[in-house]
């Protein structure tokens, strides 16, 4: 019976993960503020981008993390992306 439970709760995580593998994509430096800002891209065929932003460097960045995943229905516009890139900046 353990064995049945601890094998439905792993095959639940694997097909509905909360969290993905990031690699570091690009380092930035906002030129107006001078804020660093490390990009990362969702591996494994996820598609999306996640930011953290350093204190004082960029040795700060970890080359991979995990990141949050939050399951979208559609994927997003255009418009979407660049307002969400303002927004962070």
């Amino acid at each position: 019976m353990l064995k049945v439970l601890l094998m439905s709760v792993t095959l639940a995580g694997v097909a509905n993960p909360t969290h993905v593998q990031c690699h570091l994509w690009k380092r930035i430096t906002d030129k107006n503020t001078g804020q660093k800002i490390c990009v990362y891209r969702f591996t494994a065929g996820y598609g999306g981008l996640a930011y953290h932003y350093p204190t004082r460097s960029f040795k700060e960045c970890p080359k991979v993390f995990s990141c949050v995943y939050e399951k979208k229905d559609k994927r997003p516009t255009l418009n979407e992306i660049l307002d969400g890139l303002r927004d962070g900046f």
